[in-house]
């Protein structure tokens, strides 16, 4: 791959930001904050970048895999089922740049079953965390509904349109599964999908 002066420079940035860190043998809450939310920006321009490189490349050899790549929606028996390689962000850390990669992944996966459903629907979220007795309130679900509005999958998000259930489980590898589907069809989808 040739590295643009663009990616060049985001690299840079990055490497700088890192040193700073590596080099500070003491740092406060905040500016371990700050490093989060920066390292969080670059790595989403970065994999901009190559999201640019992959679109402008001739060959599929060619392309970088990045975990953009990973993200996945299938529709099956009036279900969609998406899948999203990371957890959902913290309320906490909504200023970082997870929540708008989520958005833009599950958009542009499921802009495809644009228009699947009319009626109310039901989300059933289950974020999967490598860590033990965490707190599922505490994950923020919203890119989720405004990402299948983007895609125009659903029409809207608010009470007559929709409703979700967010359920929390361990795994050593943290992803997030949702199911999307008619109102109607919760009890069956229940007793296949909730355990």
């Amino acid at each position: 791959m040739i590295i643009n002066d663009e990616l060049r420079n985001y690299c840079t940035e990055l490497k700088n930001t890192l040193n700073s860190i590596i080099e500070n043998n003491s740092l406060t809450e905040l500016q371990i904050e700050n490093f989060l939310k920066n390292f969080e920006k670059t790595r989403f321009n970065i994999l901009g970048q190559v999201k640019l490189h992959n679109k402008n490349v001739e060959f599929e050899y060619e392309k970088i895999k990045t975990i953009d790549d990973e993200y996945k929606a299938e529709l099956k028996d009036n279900i969609l089922k998406i899948y999203v390689p990371e957890v959902m962000p913290s309320y906490k850390n909504l200023k970082t740049h997870t929540y708008k990669r989520i958005l833009l992944n599950v958009a542009e996966i499921t802009k495809k079953y644009a228009e699947t459903f009319e009626n109310e629907i039901f989300i059933y979220i289950k974020v999967y965390d490598n860590i033990l007795g965490w707190d599922i309130d505490n994950k923020c679900v919203k890119p989720i509904a405004d990402a299948l509005i983007q895609a125009n999958v659903i029409k809207d998000d608010n009470i007559t349109k929709m409703f979700y259930c967010a359920k929390g489980e361990y795994s050593e590898i943290p992803h997030t599964e949702i199911f999307v589907f008619e109102s109607k069809e919760i009890n069956n989808f229940l007793e296949k999908y909730s355990t």
